[in-house]
C-alpha cells in the first residue's frame, strides 16, 4: 500500500524521552523522563482528562487527525529501538507518526489544563509480541524501518504516568512494515513526496513478481498453468456433465426423432397405400360404374319391353290368368305423384323448419309413450340420423335401444322396421335373399321388402333396425351392403340377380301369348276368350298342346303355372333395386358370450351410440329437463311430419380440412396416442367425423361437445389391447392411454361439455376395468 508521496532525503528520527533525536542518530538511548513536579491544578486538569471515557478521548483525537470515525486509528511512523530495560528486552516504539494518506504530521490536540497534550511528541510504544519481533533488531536500531499500525489509547496508567491522557500505543499484531519504492519502477507521485512507501510485504510480492516477470516468468507461468488446470478441471467437470446432459438429451430426441420418423414412414407407405389402393379402387370404380351402366341401360330395355308387353297384353294376360291386374297396377301405377298423405303438421310449419328445435318435441312425446331419454341423447341420435351413416346402437338388453328407433320414427310420421339377425347367418343372400332357379323366382328377405317398401314412399322416413346385429359375424352378411353403403355421391344400385332372367320371361310371355293367338283363331274362338274357355274347347286345347310343343304326358296347366309364377316373380321383384334415399339403417348389438366383436372394418364406417343401464339414470333430472322443454312449446302441438330430406341429404364427407381445429386435434391424438396404441383412425374416419359436427350442430349441439361425441362414438370403440405390450416407440400403453386421458380433460374440461358422461369418465371406466382384466383395455368389457 503506498499515499503516493515521495520523501527525498529523509533523515531517520531518533527519540529521547517524548523527543525528536537528531538525524542518523543511535536510537539506543535513555528511557524518556517521567512526568514529574506537577502542579496541583495541573494535576487536577490531567485527571479530569483522564476520566473522560475512551471512546470520548478516541473521538477527540480522530477529529484532530482527521481520521474516520468508528474506523481503526491507521499512522505511519519510523520504528525505533531505544534501549534495553530492565529485563533485558529491548523497547521499540513507533516515532515520527505521519497520516497514512496525507502524510501530514501528527500532533497530539490541545487539552485544557493539560500541558503536554498540546506540546508532547506523538509516538507510540510497541508491545511485546509478533509486532515487536516484526523486523532485525539492527534495522530497528538504524531507524530506517518504516510501517503502518493501529494505535489505540494506552492504559490509564501509563497516560497519567507520563502527563499526557491522549498517549497511544500500537495495536498488538497490527504492525505492517512500508518500504521505499523503487526509483525503477517509475511511480508517477501526485502530491506530496513525503511518503513514497508501500508495505514491506506489498514490494517484496510485487518485486518477487517484476522478478519473475524479467528474469523467467516461470513462477508466474506455474501459477497461470496451475490456475488454468483447475480451471480446465472445472471446466471438464462442467464439460462432462453438459455432454451427460446433452447426451441424454439427444438420445431422448433422437427416440423422439426415430419415433417421429417411424411415424412418418409409416404415416407416409400408409400414404402410399391409400394412393395405391385409391388408384385401384377408381379404377375398379369406373369399371364398375360403366359396368352399371351397361346393365342399368340393358334393364331399362327388359324393364321396358316387359312394361310394353303388360301395356299391349294386360287384358290377354288378365284373360289367360298369367298375372293379376293388381300386379300390373305395382309395376305401372296409375298415380306416381308421391304426394305426402300422412296426418298431421309438416315440419317447417309446425318448427318453422328449425332442426335445432326437433330434440325437445321428440323428448316431450316420447316420454307421453312412456320413454325417458336425455335431451343430449336425442341430440346425439338426431345428428347421426343427419349423416346418413350406419348407426350402432350398443348397450344391455332392455336399455332402449330399439325402442328409441321405433319411437322416433313413428313421432315424426316415419315407417320402422325390425329385421331380427340370425346366428346361421353367412352371406348377403341371408340379407338380401336370392334366386331360386329352379321355381324361377326370387326369395326376398323383410330387409328387402323393406327397402322396396321405403322405394315406393320417398318422401318418407323408413328405418330398418338390425336387431341383435352381432348375433352373426357383420362382416360376412353384411360386407357388400357396407361396400355400397360409401358412395355417397349418389345413391347406390343394389343388383338382385342377372337381368337375363328377365329376358327369359319376356320372350317366354311373347311366344306363348302368339301360340294360344294362333290357337284360338284355329279353334275359332274370339280375343276375349279366357284361358278356362281354351281348355275347356277341345280344338283348341289340342293345337295350344301341339303348338307349344309339350309331349303327351306334359300339361298344359303346369306350363301356365311355370310361366305364372316367373312373370309374377319378374313384376315383384325388379333385377336390382336402387338404395332408396329415403332409408336409415340402424344396427342394435349386445355384446356377450353369444355375440360376436365387430371388426375394425365395421367400426372404420360406423358410429358407435352407447346406452347406459336406465336403471343407473338420473330419472329426476330427466324429468325437470323434460318439464322445461313442455314449458317452451303449446301444449296443443300436434304430431311434427318430417319429410325424408329434411332430416338430411346423402351427400359426400367434408374434404379434409389440415387448418380445422377439430381436424388438428383428432390428427394430433391420432399420431400421439392412437397409433402408438395400435388404434386406427385415418382420413376416413376423420371426414366421418367432420360430417358429424357439422349435422351436430344443426341438431343443437356445440362444438365441443359435437367433438367429445366423435370420440366416443370412432376413437373408444376401436379400444382393445393388451397394456402390458409396449408400443411401437417402445413406451408403455397404459402410460400413452393415460396421457390420452389427461389430454382429452385438458380440451373438454371448462366447456359445456358434461364431463360425467363424456369421453374422459368413458375412459376412466376402462382403465379401471382394466385394472381387474389382467391390464386389458376393451370398451366393450362390463
Amino acid at each position: 500500500m503506498t499515499d503516493g508521496r515521495q520523501i527525498s532525503g529523509a533523515k531517520p528520527h531518533a527519540f529521547g524521552h517524548g523527543q525528536h533525536g537528531p538525524s542518523g542518530a543511535d536510537h539506543r538511548g535513555a528511557t524518556p523522563q517521567r512526568n514529574r513536579g506537577l502542579s496541583p491544578a495541573d494535576e487536577q486538569a490531567l485527571s479530569a482528562a483522564l476520566a473522560r471515557t475512551p471512546d470520548d478521548l478516541l473521538c477527540e483525537l480522530r477529529a484532530a487527525w482527521d481520521m474516520p470515525a468508528e474506523r481503526p486509528i491507521r499512522v505511519v511512523g519510523r520504528l525505533t529501538l531505544t534501549f534495553r530495560g530492565s529485563d533485558g528486552a529491548d523497547m521499540v516504539f513507533l516515532n515520527d507518526l505521519e497520516h497514512p494518506e496525507t502524510g501530514t504530521k501528527l500532533e497530539y490536540p490541545t487539552i485544557a489544563g493539560t500541558p503536554k497534550t498540546g506540546t508532547a511528541p506523538v509516538m507510540a510504544f510497541v508491545p511485546q509480541g509478533i509486532s515487536h519481533d516484526i523486523a532485525p533488531a539492527s534495522l530497528l536500531a538504524a531507524g530506517q524501518q518504516w510501517a503502518m499500525a493501529e494505535v489505540e489509547l494506552s492504559s490509564v496508567q501509563q497516560r497519567k504516568k507520563h502527563g499526557n491522557p491522549l498517549s497511544v500505543v500500537v495495536r498488538p499484531g497490527t504492525v505492517r512494515l512500508l518500504t521505499q519504492i523503487p526509483e525503477e519502477w517509475e511511480v508517477q507521485v501526485l502530491g506530496s513526496e513525503s511518503v513514497r512507501r508501500i508495505f514491506t510485504s506489498s514490494r517484496d510480492r510485487i518485486g518477487e513478481q517484476i522478478r519473475k516477470t524479467i528474469l523467467a516468468g516461470e513462477e508466474q507461468l506455474r501459477q497461470r498453468h496451475e490456475e488454468t488446470q483447475r480451471l480446465l478441471s472445472d471446466l471438464a467437470v462442467s464439460r462432462r456433465q453438459a455432454e451427460n446432459d446433452a447426451s441424454r438429451l439427444i438420445a431422448d430426441l433422437d427416440q423422439e426423432l426415430a419415433a417421429h420418423r417411424s411415424s412418418g414412414d409409416a404415416a407416409r407407405q400408409e400414404a402410399a397405400e391409400l394412393q395405391r389402393r385409391l388408384a385401384a379402387e377408381i379404377d375398379h370404380f369406373e369399371r364398375h360404374q360403366r359396368q352399371i351402366q351397361e346393365e342399368t341401360q340393358l334393364m331399362q330395355l327388359r324393364h321396358r319391353q316387359l312394361k310394353e308387353l303388360l301395356t299391349e297384353k294386360r287384358d290377354r294376360l288378365i284373360a289367360l290368368g298369367l298375372v293379376d291386374a293388381s300386379d300390373i297396377d305395382a309395376v305401372m301405377p296409375e298415380d306416381e305423384s308421391g304426394n305426402d298423405d300422412r296426418p298431421g303438421v309438416g315440419f317447417a310449419e309446425a318448427l318453422d323448419g328449425n332442426f335445432g328445435l326437433l330434440a325437445p318435441v321428440l323428448q316431450v312425446q316420447l316420454q307421453k309413450k312412456g320413454l325417458l331419454y336425455t335431451q343430449a341423447l336425442l341430440r346425439d341420435f338426431l345428428a347421426l340420423l343427419r349423416t346418413r351413416d350406419l348407426v350402432v346402437l350398443a348397450g344391455d338388453s332392455g336399455s332402449g335401444k330399439t325402442s328409441l328407433v321405433r319411437a322416433v320414427a313413428e313421432a315424426i310420421g316415419g315407417v320402422c322396421t325390425v329385421v331380427p339377425v340370425k346366428p346361421n347367418w353367412t352371406g348377403p343372400e341371408d340379407l338380401l335373399g336370392y334366386y331360386n332357379p329352379m321355381e324361377r323366382s326370387y326369395q326376398a328377405t323383410s330387409f328387402l321388402v323393406a327397402l322396396q317398401a321405403a322405394a315406393r314412399q320417398p318422401e318418407v322416413p323408413h328405418f330398418i333396425c338390425l336387431d341383435e346385429m352381432n348375433l352373426a359375424r357383420v362382416e360376412h352378411y353384411f360386407a357388400d351392403f357396407l361396400s355400397l353403403l360409401e358412395q355417397r355421391t349418389d345413391l347406390p344400385t343394389i343388383q338382385l340377380y342377372t337381368a337375363d332372367e328377365e329376358r327369359h320371361v319376356v320372350v317366354e310371355q311373347g311366344l306363348f301369348l302368339h301360340v294360344e293367338a294362333e290357337a284360338r283363331q284355329r279353334a275359332g274362338l274370339d280375343d276375349t276368350a279366357t284361358f278356362e274357355e281354351i281348355l275347356s274347347d277341345d280344338r283348341a286345347n289340342a293345337e295350344l298342346h301341339r303348338l307349344s310343343g309339350l309331349a303327351d304326358t306334359e300339361s298344359v296347366l303346369l306350363h301356365h303355372a311355370r310361366l305364372r309364377r316367373s312373370l309374377a316373380a319378374q313384376m315383384r321383384m325388379p333385377t336390382s333395386l336402387t338404395m332408396p334415399g329415403n332409408v336409415w339403417i340402424f344396427g342394435a348389438v349386445n355384446m356377450d358370450e353369444t355375440t360376436h366383436q365387430l371388426s375394425p372394418k365395421v367400426l372404420d364406417r360406423v358410429h358407435v351410440l352407447r346406452f347406459g343401464n336406465p336403471m343407473l339414470a338420473d330419472w329426476d333430472a330427466i324429468e325437470t329437463e323434460i318439464d322445461k322443454a313442455a314449458d317452451t312449446l303449446p301444449a296443443d302441438l300436434p304430431s311434427v311430419l318430417i319429410r325424408s330430406d329434411e332430416i338430411g341429404l346423402r351427400k359426400d364427407y367434408p374434404a379434409f380440412d389440415r387448418v380445422d381445429g377439430n381436424v388438428t386435434f383428432l390428427s394430433e391424438i391420432s399420431r400421439r396416442y392412437l397409433d402408438p396404441l395400435g388404434v386406427e383412425f385415418g382420413l376416413r374416419a376423420i371426414r366421418q367425423a367432420q360430417g358429424y359436427i357439422a349435422a351436430a350442430g344443426a341438431a343443437g349441439l356445440s362444438q365441443d361437445e359435437a367433438l367429445d361425441n366423435v370420440v366416443r362414438h370412432k376413437v373408444l370403440p376401436k379400444m382393445a389391447f393388451d397394456t402390458a405390450r409396449p408400443s411401437g416407440s417402445g413406451r408403455a400403453r397404459q402410460e400413452i392411454l393415460v396421457d390420452l386421458r389427461g389430454e382429452l380433460a385438458k380440451r373438454f374440461e371448462g366447456t359445456n361439455v358434461d364431463m360425467s358422461a363424456s369421453s374422459v369418465a368413458e375412459l376412466d371406466r376402462m382403465i379401471r376395468l382394466a385394472e381387474g382384466n389382467n391390464g386389458i383395455v376393451n370398451y366393450w368389457l362390463r
